[in-house]
């Protein structure tokens, strides 16, 4: 199974093509990756044009991509080039959070295992926040500074490792690491990608099935 995943909804644009087993061992025929702010409107096709023609194959068999929480447009770019995709070529898609992509993605990278938290920089003086522990997921929240703080100093949330995008949050150490397109595994979140994909029923991935993650809903919910 040949299959496409992309991700416009941070600064960068990245687009990976592999071929999958079915024990979910995969090679991968093409991987791109730039940091493009403003820029993934007009890019991101030319980009999945050349991941396929470098790849060697005319169309893929399944479409993975990263749906949100993040920047409004990006999540926007990234939903409806890949449901426009998914109906031009009539093949399956899912999305999967953006939060969990990331902390699989960086978390691959880091010998430590314990709990993580990850503020990806959503703007408007808040963070979409996830924890991340040994046993699974918190919601992707989006929550002001003061509130992840309250959880942080009660105990509730005590990670090991610490995420950020943007600047780094003022109850953040230090020591914590930014993520940017360059340190996510990608072969690490498309394999995460696959696995949800399979948990779901078939007939629950066509391409009206493909939801943006928005969180705090479109601009026009506060106009």
């Amino acid at each position: 199974m040949n299959v496409l995943y992309f991700d416009t909804t941070q600064d960068w644009i990245q687009v990976l093509v592999v071929r999958s087993s079915e024990n979910l061992e995969f090679e991968i025929l093409s991987e791109q990756t730039e940091t493009t702010p403003k820029e993934s409107s007009y890019k991101l096709v030319e980009l999945i044009r050349i991941g396929l023609e470098t790849a060697n194959i005319k169309k893929p068999d399944l479409i993975l991509v990263a749906n949100g929480p993040g920047s409004f447009t990006g999540i926007r770019i990234t939903v409806t080039t890949a449901r426009d995709l998914s109906q031009l070529w009539k093949i399956p898609v899912f999305g999967v959070d953006s939060l969990e992509a990331y902390l699989i993605g960086i978390g691959a990278n880091n010998v430590d295992k314990g709990s993580s938290l990850l503020c990806l920089d959503g703007k408007q003086g808040k963070y979409y926040t996830k924890f991340e522990t040994p046993n699974g997921f918190s919601d992707s929240l989006d929550m002001t500074p003061d509130s992840i703080e309250s959880k942080i100093k009660t105990n509730e949330w005590t990670p090991n490792n610490w995420y950020y995008t943007g600047n780094l949050p003022k109850f953040y150490p230090s020591t914590a690491i930014k993520i940017e397109a360059t340190n996510l595994n990608l072969s690490s979140i498309l394999q995460y990608s696959l696995k949800q994909y399979f948990k779901t029923e078939p007939n629950k991935n066509d391409y009206l099935s493909l939801l943006p993650n928005y969180i705090r809903g479109t601009y026009v919910d506060h106009k």
